[in-house]
């Protein structure tokens, strides 16, 4: 039996609420900041891992906020625009944000041997693969998000845009934390967002569709997690440790 564990964007730290039934689980399937997380976790403990997950969430937030593609509150509206922009101008030149450098900062001090999985698309055989046996690896496929990073080898991202959740690779009775995107909270008000949109549905439907031909358990998330409340939620993760 595995554990898959992941989720798009802020979203998938909503995951990390619910792994706390599953601690004595060697077997996970990964992807996305809840699967760094994991790996950190097993490699460091908790504190350690919640600490480099709140400072990369704070280092990298502005660009994680656009490619959340979420609702923009009021007050961040105007700004919001304006980064959106300027990553557009850079996307348009680069397929990243930051260098290898600055992803392989949060990789110091994950080592070892390790039965977790990570979850990737492979662009040049354009197949999902596992990341697995090295717990550095497959936290550093986990946070190779397309755009903030360059593809991890330079040919593996994460899947979260590809099914959100780490579901490509279910066997009978492993359990699934149905963390999804909840798309009902926000309009899209251009094209790139509506094309953005179509995207995230397939995303979905893509999922929905495996989970549904499977046999499989899930854990639903309720707990909603967005560029508003990110802060928030992993302070309140922190306190419970």
């Amino acid at each position: 039996m595995k554990i898959h564990v992941g989720g798009y964007g802020f979203q998938g730290l909503a995951s990390i609420e619910y792994l706390g039934d599953f601690e004595s689980e060697s077997r996970m399937v990964l992807n996305g900041l809840a699967g760094y997380y994991v790996a950190a976790e097993r490699a460091m403990g908790k504190k350690e891992a919640l600490y480099r997950l709140s400072k990369f969430v704070d280092e990298f937030f502005v660009t994680l906020e656009v490619m959340d593609g979420g609702a923009l509150s009021s007050k961040k509206r105007v700004s919001g625009k304006l980064e959106r922009i300027r990553h557009c101008r850079i996307w348009s030149k680069s397929n990243h944000i930051y260098g290898i450098a600055a992803r392989d900062s949060y990789l110091d001090g994950i080592a070892g041997k390790t039965e977790l999985s990570a979850e990737v698309f492979n662009l040049e055989t354009r197949k999902v693969e596992l990341i697995r046996d090295d717990m550095r690896e497959v936290a550093a496929a986990c946070i190779s998000i397309p755009g903030l990073f360059a593809p991890y080898n330079d040919v593996y991202v994460t899947t979260t845009y590809l099914s959100q959740i780490p579901v490509s690779f279910l066997s009978e009775g492993d359990t699934v934390i149905l963390n999804l995107r909840d798309l009902s909270t926000d309009k899209p008000s251009t094209a790139s967002e509506v094309v953005f949109r179509a995207m995230e549905i397939r995303s979905l439907n893509y999922a929905k569709i495996i989970l549904a031909n499977s046999s499989c358990v899930s854990v639903g998330v309720k707990t909603r997690v967005h560029s508003d409340n990110v802060f928030n939620y992993l302070d309140r993760v922190k306190r419970s440790v």
